[in-house]
């Protein structure tokens, strides 16, 4: 196994009792696993979620949250977009909770539940601002209206998701939270009220309400530009090994379009790591790697399945590990540096760390 994700479930862990921590008594924790649990592993994450201390697991779809529960994971899980009316009889039947905004939704799991004979739980989704999916603020009251009449369904939550908390001074998340607590303080018979992500977990205590929705924060990573509130500790690490290696002298091109000649003699590495595993392309000639604890340049263009290392005179031999995100005799790199050479955001880094890439968990 040359090339894998190492995974620190005692990191999520720590993360989660430190963020429980900062939450006021009695406000409940989701853990947020979509997205194979942003790229470290949605089954052994929700475990460790659970054991420390989480109350609900949330998902994007019911291929996420059946795979949960294949492998006996049993705590409630919210699916937290529509699912396709025809898969309601699939999350009525595994005990899922399904998120809706249109009437045909909730009706469809109104009918299942019927013929159960079991109670389909969901949760209510309202756009504030967002402006993906959710029912119009406007129309709220009068969806909730509808909906409660419905036999067999059990309207335990109503939500919302900001789309700037990030920035703590922006008015933008005021006006959404302001948006939704105007309707949550109309339905009190609806238990969960919830809106705060990572960022608002952080920058807006006051949306807290009964349950937080954390994702990023739980795998040791910070929202945007944020100050550390918490102590976090990242949990993933990316790592290959040389497999290859070979003295060159000046003027050689390396790898597609040359975009790469060597100004000197020097030594070249080779990784068998690329962008089909989730190590952009946009490294290349960017990108920077550990070995033996020192930093070396990635160069010539990062390819489906490997890419090059200008290691120089240093000492080097065909096996070293390297570090693509991690740490390594005390030198870091960081979903954040990588992120920032990539011009784009830390969630793309980790989520994109493909398939064929094995997860080992420590």
């Amino acid at each position: 196994m040359n090339t894998y994700a190492e995974i620190s479930l005692e990191a999520i862990k720590h993360n989660i009792a430190a963020i429980k921590r900062f939450l006021a008594p009695g406000v409940r924790f989701m853990a947020v696993v979509k997205a194979n649990a942003y790229g470290h592993g949605a089954v052994a994450v929700s475990r460790a979620a659970v054991e420390a201390g989480a109350d609900y697991l949330g998902v994007a779809n019911l291929k996420e949250a059946l795979e949960l529960r294949e492998a006996g994971v049993l705590s409630p899980v919210l699916i937290l977009t529509e699912s396709p009316t025809s898969v309601a009889d699939e999350v009525v039947q595994h005990g899922l909770t399904q998120t809706i905004y249109s009437y045909s939704e909730a009706k469809a799991f109104s009918e299942e539940a019927e013929k159960r004979k079991k109670p389909a739980r969901v949760h209510i989704k309202i756009d504030t601002g967002m402006g993906r999916v959710g029912v119009p603020p406007s129309e709220a009251m009068a969806f909730i209206n509808k909906v409660s009449s419905l036999p067999g369904l059990v309207l335990e939550g109503i939500f919302t998701h900001f789309a700037k908390a990030e920035d703590p001074a922006d008015k933008f998340t005021a006006d959404q939270f302001q948006k939704f607590q105007r309707i949550a303080e109309r339905v009190s018979s609806i238990p969960v009220k919830h809106c705060a992500n990572s960022a608002a977990t952080l920058f807006h205590r006051e949306t807290h309400l009964d349950m937080v929705r954390v994702g990023l924060m739980i795998y040791g990573l910070y929202p945007q530009n944020s100050r550390r509130l918490i102590e976090l500790k990242p949990a993933l690490s990316f790592k290959s090994r040389v497999t290859y290696l070979k003295r060159v002298p000046a003027g050689t091109p390396l790898s597609y379009g040359s975009t790469y000649v060597t100004p000197a003699e020097t030594t070249i590495a080779t990784i068998p790591v690329g962008y089909a595993d989730g190590y952009s392309r946009r490294l290349s000639n960017r990108g920077k790697v550990l070995v033996r604890g020192k930093r070396y340049p990635v160069v010539g263009a990062v390819t489906m399945d490997l890419t090059v290392v200008n290691i120089g005179d240093a000492k080097v031999e065909m096996g070293d590990e390297v570090v693509l995100i991690g740490e390594q005799n005390g030198e870091g790199i960081s979903v954040d540096e990588i992120a920032a050479l990539e011009e784009t955001v830390s969630y793309e880094v980790i989520c994109g760390i493909g398939k064929r890439v094995p997860r080992v968990y420590k």
